[in-house]
């Protein structure tokens, strides 16, 4: 019984604890301090992995860039004031997580990143630019 238990407990607590930093997240943002969204990254830019690679954008607000984090990598720094396009084709899907294409200002190549869906919005505020909170 105790296996089974142990078993349901990270199912039946992530929602919550997940729903709990986002709105974090969100208040962090919204009054001017820095916060981490937790995400994966790809692209075919100099540096960048060619495969998506778990880890954070450390973002902080009125600053011209977001930056990139992951273990065992140096950060990159993705530049604010972009687009957004749809993700790749090849993206796996799911209901819970959300894959978006971000093409940085000035050209260059895309970034993909993909995160759970409740932080989009904050993605999308974070990147659109350097003073996202009077969008």
């Amino acid at each position: 019984m105790g296996e089974l238990i142990a078993e349901l407990m990270p199912l039946l607590t992530d929602g919550f604890v997940r729903r709990w930093h986002v709105a974090r997240v969100r208040r962090r943002l919204a009054a001017g301090k820095p916060a981490r969204l937790p995400c994966s990254a790809r692209s075919d830019r100099p540096g960048w992995q060619h495969r998506y690679t778990n880890g954070r954008l450390d973002v902080t607000p009125g600053a011209a860039a977001v930056t990139f984090r992951a273990r065992g990598a140096r950060p990159l720094e993705l530049p604010t004031g972009g687009t957004f396009h749809e993700p790749e084709p090849d993206t796996w899907h799911s209901q819970d997580w959300a894959a978006t294409g971000y093409q940085p200002p000035g050209g260059g190549r895309q970034v993909y990143l993909q995160l759970d869906s409740r932080y989009l919005p904050a993605l999308h505020l974070a990147l659109v630019g350097p003073d996202f909170r009077t969008a």
